[in-house]
């Protein structure tokens, strides 16, 4: 098996249909589908019973939170690459195979790979895409997440050398919270493409906490990669980059709230005091957008 493909779900069986059969609509064909439902209501066995696909591993398990889901399907997965694909993502038909050709191509087998994606809002319209060629610069994942988590290839066994911390305070950024130890010591190489489709829709993510959750889980976060992440403490200038990065990220999201604009200008401040040339980020702009 080459690529097992990850979908931890929790009550989106309105969508989850539209994002497998993006998956079952591949032009490449070794490749499997593991469902984690994380204690849905709504009928989500139902969705996966009905396109009766023998691609497709049904697993339930009791509602915890999606870092121990997506542990739980890589335990089940046999095949020699991960994708935890979110359940309100999509793929586009040849990404596999062409994918399969990139891994194929390269000299040394690359373990750790991001693939790009590209943003869409509910007309279908772009709202945003990122991709890149060559080696990724690590230092870019200080500032954020630019990776995602559906855009990002990982091996099995580089994999479960590391796995998802479980704990519930990092929800919200357990894939960065990844990303970041395994690109202390592993190269992660682009895949030039944007083949990974996400949707801007209201309940996604972020949006569905209040600002004192975002405050709480940006502190916890701070100071667990701090305390932890030898890679950002190693320069002064990685760890300043860093915070202006969380905290204009909590800028960001907390205007997009539309709940305290004081709390987004008082952490805009504060990324500004630690990096001034955050005014010239497209970040910067988004907030100020949201403010306004």
């Amino acid at each position: 098996m080459f690529f097992s493909i990850i979908i931890p779900t929790y009550n989106r069986a309105a969508i989850l249909r539209d994002t497998l059969l993006s998956v079952l609509e591949q032009s490449f064909d070794d490749y499997e589908i593991l469902v984690v439902d994380d204690g849905s209501t709504d009928g989500t066995k139902e969705v996966v019973t009905e396109l009766n696909n023998n691609k497709i591993f049904y697993h339930y398990k009791l509602n915890e939170e999606r870092s121990i889901a997506r542990n739980f399907g890589a335990d089940k997965a046999k095949g020699d690459y991960l994708i935890f694909l979110d359940s309100d993502d999509r793929m586009l038909n040849d990404y596999l195979l062409s994918l399969h050709h990139f891994i194929k191509e390269q000299k040394t087998e690359p373990t750790f790979i991001f693939t790009g994606y590209r943003i869409l809002n509910q007309d279908k319209t772009t709202l945003y895409e990122y991709g890149c060629e060559g080696l990724f610069d690590p230092t870019k994942l200080f500032f954020g997440n630019f990776l995602g988590c559906s855009s990002v290839v990982i091996s099995r066994n580089l994999f479960t050398k590391f796995y998802f911390d479980t704990d519930p305070r990092l929800i919200l950024f357990e894939d960065w919270e990844l990303w970041l130890r395994v690109i202390a010591d592993n190269k992660l190489i682009c895949f030039p493409s944007k083949s990974i489709i996400m949707i801007n829709h209201d309940s996604r993510s972020v949006l569905n906490y209040d600002v004192d959750q975002i405050k709480n889980r940006i502190q916890h976060f701070k100071n667990h990669v701090l305390k932890n992440l030898v890679s950002i403490n190693r320069r002064t200038s990685y760890k300043r980059l860093f915070l202006a990065g969380i905290y204009s990220y909590a800028s960001l999201h907390i205007a997009m709230t539309k709940k305290s604009r004081s709390d987004a200008l008082n952490f805009l401040f504060m990324a500004f005091i630690e990096m001034p040339g955050i005014i010239f980020k497209r970040r910067f702009f988004g907030i100020l957008k949201n403010l306004i």
